[in-house]
């Protein structure tokens, strides 16, 4: 159904669209005058009834009906991560309504899992930084506990606190972070 101009100046039922998607968004009253056309963004052409979990859509000549989720939670069936969904459409290959109940997850094509292997690296990886963290920290303690002792300003009490953290460094080298699930941190002198 072509669009008519009139002669005539009048007012029409329009169905106005959204700019970026052309989904039906409400019908107005548009004020034509004489030998005009349309405004932007309307068609005089009605939308069909829409099923629920769908949107219309003009292409510039029919309606159609598409699919959408925006709003659904989705969740990347790779990452676990969600997804949002911007745009009208049938849902993205590799997304499910199903969040993962972990971080260590993986999916295995019909629900969740638990990935021991991502859990260990990630556990593994921790265990390295910690060691990093807890070494720097020791060996800061020890180089101003020692500067005191070559100074010969340390007192009887920083001299033990010397060995103590010394021995607690040598304690924190021997930690294996492939260990990480069973690890057992030492404590920390003066904790």
């Amino acid at each position: 159904m072509t669009f008519k101009f009139s002669p005539r100046d009048r007012t029409i039922k329009v169905y106005n669209l959204r700019a970026d998607t052309r989904e039906f968004i409400g019908i107005g009253d548009a004020y034509l005058p004489a030998h005009t056309g349309l405004p932007a963004d309307c068609t005089h052409i009605a939308p069909p009834d829409v099923l629920p979990g769908n949107v219309a859509i003009f292409n510039g000549e029919t309606w159609r009906q598409v699919e959408d989720h925006r709003g659904e939670a989705v969740f990347d069936t790779t990452t676990g991560e969600p997804v949002f969904i911007t745009e009208p459409g049938a849902l993205p290959s590799g997304v499910t309504s199903v969040a993962p109940h972990g971080p260590y997850m993986k999916w295995d094509g019909k629900g969740w899992e638990s990935d021991t292997d991502a859990e260990r690296d990630a556990a593994i990886a921790f265990a390295r930084e910690e060691k990093t963290r807890l070494t720097h920290a020791a060996t800061l303690t020890i180089s101003t506990l020692e500067d005191a002792v070559e100074l010969g300003m340390a007192t009887d009490e920083e001299q033990v606190r010397l060995t103590e953290w010394k021995k607690y460094r040598v304690l924190i080298n021997r930690v294996e972070p492939e260990d990480a699930l069973d690890v057992s941190w030492p404590s920390s002198p003066g904790a």
